[in-house]
């Protein structure tokens, strides 16, 4: 019998995005609990997690993503951690500025790699150092992003990897049939600006695969006319499984890392969605995406922007739907054994026990 351990720890989460939505939805079953990055977790490793979101905050966003977080500093008393994806003004504040030892403060490294790739030189490439390097922990979800802050001199002590977990479970319920498409197709997902899906659809033209994908219209802005057998939706977290486990195979494709763009993570969340629904993946080669995928045995990987060798790769795939299968089975299980959000979560909570410590 598992027992929770009595409460002796007092973490925030500092959210990079508005979560009040998604928390009520992940509590409804309409949403997986990846938003939430072991959140819900964490009481049974014996920490009080909250998280710090309210009409002042909203209000700043209105105004500017770099000052959500300032109301926190109100709140440094009332945790013994903050764990944050965002907020570097605040950190920077807090921990450079001011100087303040406790709370501890934690980030989450989604896009510290692109963000310091982006801003090399001035008063904000400067700003911009300062507070990572003065946050007391990095937990990056790939060894890329964790060897890229080494070798930009974070110490090991702060340096950590911890590679995400997925909501299992919800990617695995049972699903209806999707209303957005029918019959064989292929399914292509994802929310930020790092995806490449004009590469896809010029895959696709003039062959017999249906594709469809779900996305923000801002990531279609390039693609231009969509061709006949190519269709799309408003990306709704709900509906992302049904459509999935109805698919033939998924693909990922994401723009050259050397570009910069979106988050430094691109992919990872719909790469494990879709692994824990036995289904074959095609990415285009991302080191952060490697710690969890490998070629030919989880799927295929592909040259970024290359439209003749992603048109080949899907066409390998769709003509031997048997290979397909296999494929996605082995990935299934590749996720249940190191990639589930109880996994993930157990690691973070040893890593905030040990910071709190410091």
């Amino acid at each position: 019998m598992n027992r929770k351990k009595p409460i002796n720890l007092r973490l925030l989460y500092l959210y990079a995005g508005g979560r009040q939505k998604q928390y009520e939805d992940y509590k409804k079953g309409d949403a997986p609990d990846m938003y939430l990055v072991g959140l819900n977790y964490m009481k049974d490793s014996g920490i009080d997690a909250t998280f710090f979101e309210n009409r002042l905050t909203e209000f700043l966003r209105k105004i500017s993503f770099n000052i959500i977080q300032l109301p926190v500093l109100f709140r440094l008393r009332s945790c013994d951690v903050i764990f944050s994806g965002s907020g570097l003004l605040t950190l920077f504040i807090v921990k450079y500025i001011l100087r303040i030892k406790n709370p501890k403060w934690v980030i989450y490294n989604t896009y510290l790699s692109n963000l310091l790739k982006r801003n090399k030189k001035g008063f904000k490439a400067w700003m911009i150092r300062k507070a990572i390097f003065s946050a007391d922990a990095i937990i990056s979800p790939s060894l890329a992003q964790h060897e890229f802050l080494k070798d930009a001199g974070l110490s090991d002590e702060k340096n950590y990897y911890v590679p995400y977990g997925v909501d299992y479970n919800f990617y695995n319920k049972k699903v209806s049939v999707p209303e957005e498409v029918s019959g064989r197709y292929i399914f292509a997902a994802g929310r930020d600006v790092g995806r490449d899906f004009k590469t896809l659809v010029e895959a696709v033209k003039d062959s017999p695969v249906k594709l469809h994908i779900a996305t923000f219209p801002r990531n279609l802005t390039k693609v231009g006319e969509l061709p006949p057998n190519v269709t799309t939706s408003f990306y709704v977290p709900a509906k992302i499984p049904a459509l999935i486990q109805n698919s033939e195979f998924v693909v990922i494709p994401t723009i050259p890392e050397k570009k910069n763009a979106g988050s430094d993570c691109s992919g990872q969340y719909f790469l494990l969605g879709s692994m824990s629904c036995a289904k074959a993946v095609i990415t285009s080669a991302r080191a952060t995406l490697a710690d969890y995928f490998t070629a030919d045995k989880h799927g295929l990987v592909v040259t970024p922007e290359n439209v003749a060798e992603l048109r080949e790769a899907i066409m390998l795939l769709w003509d031997n739907p048997g290979k397909a299968k296999a494929v996605g089975d082995v990935a299934q299980q590749q996720v249940r054994d190191n990639f589930t959000m109880e996994i993930f979560s157990k690691k973070l909570a040893k890593i905030f026990h040990e910071v709190s410590a410091k």
